[in-house]
């Protein structure tokens, strides 16, 4: 670990800011309404963090599969409640309001790789969000324990959480304490998984169709925390040839500036200050990953495998406008991996014009 990101004596800053939340949230009732009233209430009630109730997410499936077969002529049906699947996939519901291509890769590459999968619609069952992670304990659980009667309903092999690091956290280390005997179900990161998926050789890849410059960000839940470092970077090494990497990388990468629930807080100062000073060196750090091609024709792309992290560089991105100024923008990872498909008649990442 890098020696500025740990305190010299090995006092846990984090844990005990987050001890504080908890002791606020669960002895004295006062929470963030963002993460507590729209983020855990409402997924419990309704069945997402994003109001997306199990009709609406039918819907947005239904514009899922219509953006896939225009994209790579593909008719593909997303699995819903098949049950005895050997994988329960869990998006962060982010990803179905804001970015909707990383649903819809997966589905293509689970397709392509012929994979027994499914989605499930059932009430919290179809968003890995659990901000109760960052502020308490009995919310943590609710959501953990809906999850995982999920999965247990639709008798799937195991869970697996897509792109979203404090889903990873929360459903895969810190759920050990609560999902016990028939809910304790295997969880797993997708990146492993995806992983696999790559190396096999089940899929032609064409690492020239990624021939732009790549950075990868590292989010500190599945990173420093999981001690997941290498999957997602032979990934990228196998499919995309001008793969950079940022300086300091793996375990010792900076914070994207939005963690522990600070990306999805829009009250008081707490934009202007994850913008303006807690994601500064994520901003540097990414102007210098493309120091030597910063010429705005020059695609670039960062690529951020969870979608907290997505949120907070989008919004570095466009208030400092590194599309424009240098052809920068971003996504996740399973994006790069379909758009190197081989058998894809057009590319998969969409550039702005």
């Amino acid at each position: 670990m890098h020696p500025l990101q740990v305190c010299p004596i090995g006092v846990d800053n984090a844990l005990i800011s987050r001890e504080i939340r908890k002791l606020f949230s669960q002895e004295m009732g006062i929470a963030p309404r963002e993460i507590h009233e729209l983020g855990t209430v409402q997924q419990l009630r309704v069945g997402s963090t994003t109001g997306i109730t199990p009709p609406a997410l039918e819907d947005i499936l239904l514009f899922v599969e219509e953006e896939i077969k225009e994209k790579t002529g593909k008719e593909i049906k997303i699995p819903v409640n098949r049950k005895g699947a050997d994988v329960l996939l869990l998006h962060n519901a982010g990803e179905f309001i804001s970015w909707p291509e990383n649903i819809e890769a997966f589905a293509v590459l689970f397709d392509a790789a012929n994979m027994s999968w499914t989605l499930s619609s059932e009430l919290g069952g179809y968003d890995a969000v659990n901000y109760g992670v960052w502020y308490d304990d009995v919310q943590m659980a609710r959501v953990a324990v809906r999850h995982a009667q999920v999965a247990k309903e639709l008798n799937v092999k195991k869970i697996n959480v897509g792109e979203c690091g404090h889903a990873h956290k929360a459903f895969i280390v810190i759920a050990d304490r609560v999902l016990t005997g028939d809910l304790n179900i295997p969880r797993e990161s997708a990146l492993p998984l995806l992983e696999h998926l790559v190396l096999s050789g089940k899929i032609k890849l064409d690492p020239n169709r990624n021939n732009f410059p790549v950075t990868l960000h590292d989010p500190c839940n599945i990173v420093r925390l999981m001690g997941i470092v290498e999957p997602q970077r032979r990934i990228l090494r196998k499919i995309c040839p001008q793969f950079l990497e940022m300086e300091p990388h793996g375990v010792d990468n900076y914070c994207c500036g939005g963690g522990s629930g600070f990306a999805i807080m829009g009250s008081r100062n707490f934009p202007d200050w994850r913008i303006h000073i807690s994601g500064r060196m994520k901003l540097k750090q990414i102007l210098e990953a493309f120091e030597t091609v910063q010429k705005p024709e020059i695609k670039k792309y960062v690529c951020a495998p969870c979608s907290n992290c997505k949120g907070q560089i989008r919004d570095l991105i466009n208030t400092y406008g590194l599309e424009e100024k240098y052809g920068i923008r971003y996504g996740g990872l399973v994006e790069l991996v379909v758009n190197a498909m081989a058998d894809l008649p057009k590319p998969f990442i969409e550039w702005e014009q």
